[in-house]
Protein backbone atom coordinates (compact mmCIF):
# COMPACT_ATOMS: atom_id res chain seq x y z
CA UNK A 1 0.00 0.00 0.00
CA UNK A 2 1.88 2.90 -1.00
CA UNK A 3 -0.80 5.58 0.29
CA UNK A 4 1.93 6.67 3.04
CA UNK A 5 4.39 7.00 0.34
CA UNK A 6 2.84 10.12 -0.26
CA UNK A 7 3.49 12.02 2.57
CA UNK A 8 7.27 10.28 3.70
CA UNK A 9 10.09 12.74 3.72
CA UNK A 10 12.61 10.68 5.74
CA UNK A 11 13.18 8.19 8.74
CA UNK A 12 12.24 4.95 8.99
CA UNK A 13 8.25 3.95 8.92
CA UNK A 14 6.62 2.51 11.67
CA UNK A 15 2.88 2.66 11.44
CA UNK A 16 2.19 2.22 7.31
CA UNK A 17 -1.41 2.48 5.62
CA UNK A 18 -1.80 -1.35 4.90
CA UNK A 19 -5.53 -1.67 2.94
CA UNK A 20 -4.51 -2.67 -0.48
CA UNK A 21 -1.85 -3.96 -2.89
CA UNK A 22 -1.49 -0.91 -5.61
CA UNK A 23 2.31 -0.11 -5.98
CA UNK A 24 5.31 -2.00 -7.04
CA UNK A 25 9.29 -1.23 -5.30
CA UNK A 26 12.42 -3.25 -5.46
CA UNK A 27 13.37 -4.05 -2.33
CA UNK A 28 17.55 -2.97 -2.00
CA UNK A 29 18.95 -3.49 1.44
CA UNK A 30 18.02 -3.66 5.34
CA UNK A 31 19.37 -3.32 8.91
CA UNK A 32 18.89 -5.53 11.32
CA UNK A 33 21.19 -3.31 13.66
CA UNK A 34 18.90 -0.54 13.86
CA UNK A 35 16.39 -0.10 16.55
CA UNK A 36 13.50 -0.71 14.68
CA UNK A 37 15.25 -2.90 12.33
CA UNK A 38 13.75 -1.80 8.73
CA UNK A 39 14.06 -2.47 4.89
CA UNK A 40 15.82 -0.27 2.22
CA UNK A 41 13.65 0.04 -0.46
CA UNK A 42 13.95 2.08 -3.94
CA UNK A 43 10.71 3.73 -4.99
CA UNK A 44 10.14 5.12 -8.55
CA UNK A 45 9.45 8.74 -8.15
CA UNK A 46 12.90 10.17 -8.67
CA UNK A 47 15.60 11.37 -6.47
CA UNK A 48 13.72 14.02 -5.26
CA UNK A 49 11.36 12.04 -2.99
CA UNK A 50 11.89 10.66 0.07
CA UNK A 51 15.54 9.76 0.94
CA UNK A 52 16.61 10.33 -2.23
CA UNK A 53 14.29 8.25 -3.99
CA UNK A 54 14.89 5.65 -1.35
CA UNK A 55 12.10 4.78 1.71
CA UNK A 56 12.89 2.83 4.76
CA UNK A 57 9.97 0.82 6.47
CA UNK A 58 10.34 -1.08 9.63
CA UNK A 59 11.31 -4.86 9.46
CA UNK A 60 9.31 -7.56 10.45
CA UNK A 61 6.20 -6.31 11.06
CA UNK A 62 4.82 -6.03 7.25
CA UNK A 63 4.71 -2.44 6.99
CA UNK A 64 2.71 -1.10 3.99
CA UNK A 65 1.79 -4.76 3.33
CA UNK A 66 5.30 -5.71 2.05
CA UNK A 67 5.56 -9.34 2.23
CA UNK A 68 2.18 -9.50 0.72
CA UNK A 69 3.28 -9.83 -2.95
CA UNK A 70 6.91 -10.41 -3.46
CA UNK A 71 8.95 -11.61 -6.30
CA UNK A 72 12.25 -12.43 -6.48
CA UNK A 73 14.80 -11.34 -9.26
CA UNK A 74 17.84 -12.78 -10.60
CA UNK A 75 20.71 -11.16 -9.52
CA UNK A 76 23.73 -11.35 -12.48
CA UNK A 77 27.51 -11.30 -12.00
CA UNK A 78 30.36 -10.36 -14.12
CA UNK A 79 30.46 -12.71 -17.80
CA UNK A 80 33.07 -15.21 -17.63
CA UNK A 81 35.91 -13.88 -19.43
CA UNK A 82 36.24 -15.69 -22.65
CA UNK A 83 39.40 -18.29 -24.07
CA UNK A 84 41.92 -15.99 -24.99
CA UNK A 85 42.52 -18.66 -27.53
CA UNK A 86 39.36 -17.76 -29.52
CA UNK A 87 38.65 -15.09 -31.23
CA UNK A 88 35.40 -13.79 -32.02
CA UNK A 89 34.29 -10.89 -34.42
CA UNK A 90 30.73 -9.49 -34.75
CA UNK A 91 29.30 -6.65 -36.98
CA UNK A 92 25.80 -5.20 -36.40
CA UNK A 93 24.13 -2.08 -37.23
CA UNK A 94 24.42 0.58 -35.05
CA UNK A 95 20.92 0.09 -32.85
CA UNK A 96 19.00 3.07 -31.08
CA UNK A 97 20.64 5.37 -28.84
CA UNK A 98 17.96 7.13 -26.74
CA UNK A 99 15.26 5.53 -24.53
CA UNK A 100 12.47 7.76 -24.31
CA UNK A 101 10.12 7.69 -21.43
CA UNK A 102 6.72 9.46 -21.47
CA UNK A 103 5.14 10.02 -18.24
CA UNK A 104 1.24 11.11 -18.37
CA UNK A 105 -0.78 12.22 -15.50
CA UNK A 106 -3.47 10.85 -17.13
CA UNK A 107 -4.30 7.50 -18.07
CA UNK A 108 -4.26 6.25 -22.11
CA UNK A 109 -0.53 7.91 -22.42
CA UNK A 110 -2.42 10.94 -23.57
CA UNK A 111 -3.27 14.30 -21.22
CA UNK A 112 -0.16 15.56 -19.19
CA UNK A 113 2.76 13.93 -20.81
CA UNK A 114 6.15 14.71 -20.38
CA UNK A 115 9.08 12.98 -22.68
CA UNK A 116 12.44 12.32 -20.47
CA UNK A 117 15.13 10.72 -22.57
CA UNK A 118 18.06 8.95 -21.54
CA UNK A 119 21.35 7.37 -23.74
CA UNK A 120 21.33 3.09 -23.93
CA UNK A 121 24.33 1.31 -23.33
CA UNK A 122 25.74 3.94 -20.63
CA UNK A 123 26.21 3.64 -17.51
CA UNK A 124 23.16 5.84 -15.93
CA UNK A 125 23.12 7.43 -12.04
CA UNK A 126 19.65 7.79 -10.11
CA UNK A 127 20.05 9.05 -7.21
CA UNK A 128 22.72 6.49 -5.45
CA UNK A 129 21.91 3.52 -7.73
CA UNK A 130 23.22 3.59 -11.17
CA UNK A 131 21.44 1.50 -14.42
CA UNK A 132 22.38 0.22 -18.09
CA UNK A 133 19.62 0.75 -20.41
CA UNK A 134 19.10 -1.18 -23.69
CA UNK A 135 16.26 -1.83 -26.41
CA UNK A 136 15.93 -4.87 -28.34
CA UNK A 137 12.94 -5.07 -31.31
CA UNK A 138 9.74 -5.22 -28.38
CA UNK A 139 10.95 -4.54 -24.97
CA UNK A 140 13.70 -1.73 -22.85
CA UNK A 141 15.58 -3.32 -20.39
CA UNK A 142 16.90 -1.73 -17.07
CA UNK A 143 20.49 -3.63 -15.47
CA UNK A 144 20.11 -2.44 -12.28
CA UNK A 145 23.00 -1.57 -10.09
CA UNK A 146 21.39 -0.62 -6.53
CA UNK A 147 24.66 -1.00 -4.53
CA UNK A 148 26.58 1.23 -6.74
CA UNK A 149 26.42 4.57 -8.57
CA UNK A 150 28.93 3.59 -11.15
CA UNK A 151 27.35 0.39 -12.43
CA UNK A 152 29.43 -2.13 -10.73
CA UNK A 153 28.48 -5.01 -8.70
CA UNK A 154 25.30 -7.24 -8.54
CA UNK A 155 22.28 -6.14 -10.25
CA UNK A 156 18.82 -6.62 -11.31
CA UNK A 157 17.08 -6.63 -14.97
CA UNK A 158 14.14 -5.07 -15.06
CA UNK A 159 12.57 -5.22 -18.40
CA UNK A 160 9.15 -3.37 -19.80
CA UNK A 161 7.62 -3.48 -23.44
CA UNK A 162 8.09 -0.75 -25.75
CA UNK A 163 5.12 1.35 -27.91
CA UNK A 164 2.71 -0.04 -25.51
CA UNK A 165 0.87 1.88 -23.03
CA UNK A 166 1.13 1.12 -19.44
CA UNK A 167 -0.83 2.21 -16.17
CA UNK A 168 1.43 3.45 -13.89
CA UNK A 169 0.65 4.53 -9.67
CA UNK A 170 0.13 8.52 -11.00
CA UNK A 171 -1.10 7.96 -14.55
CA UNK A 172 0.40 5.92 -17.46
CA UNK A 173 3.57 5.83 -18.70
CA UNK A 174 5.08 4.62 -22.46
CA UNK A 175 8.31 3.93 -23.76
CA UNK A 176 9.97 4.27 -26.92
CA UNK A 177 13.43 3.64 -28.01
CA UNK A 178 15.04 6.32 -31.07
CA UNK A 179 18.26 7.59 -32.86
CA UNK A 180 19.53 10.65 -30.96
CA UNK A 181 19.88 11.87 -34.66
CA UNK A 182 15.93 11.59 -35.19
CA UNK A 183 14.65 12.89 -31.55
CA UNK A 184 12.63 15.59 -30.75
CA UNK A 185 13.52 17.88 -28.02
CA UNK A 186 11.52 17.31 -24.84
CA UNK A 187 8.18 18.60 -24.53
CA UNK A 188 7.14 19.90 -20.86
CA UNK A 189 3.48 19.93 -20.06
CA UNK A 190 1.90 19.20 -16.68
CA UNK A 191 4.25 17.03 -15.03
CA UNK A 192 8.39 17.65 -14.22
CA UNK A 193 10.45 14.88 -12.57
CA UNK A 194 11.43 11.79 -14.44
CA UNK A 195 10.26 8.26 -12.88
CA UNK A 196 12.12 5.54 -13.55
CA UNK A 197 9.56 2.77 -14.33
CA UNK A 198 10.71 -0.30 -11.63
CA UNK A 199 7.62 -3.03 -12.56
CA UNK A 200 6.77 -5.10 -9.69
CA UNK A 201 9.82 -6.85 -8.42
CA UNK A 202 7.53 -6.17 -5.02
CA UNK A 203 3.89 -4.86 -4.80
CA UNK A 204 3.19 -2.91 -1.48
Amino acid sequence: DATSFMSYTGGVLTNCVSDQLDHGVVLVGYNDSSNPPYWIIKNSWGADWGEEGYIRIQKGTNQCLVKNYACSAVVGGPAPTPNPSTTTTTTSAPGPSLLVQQLCSGPGCTTGCVNSSFPTGQCVHFGRVSAILTCDATSAVEKLFPLSTDCTGPSLPVSVPLNKCLSFFIGSVEFFCVSSATARPIEVDKLSRYQPYQGSHRRL
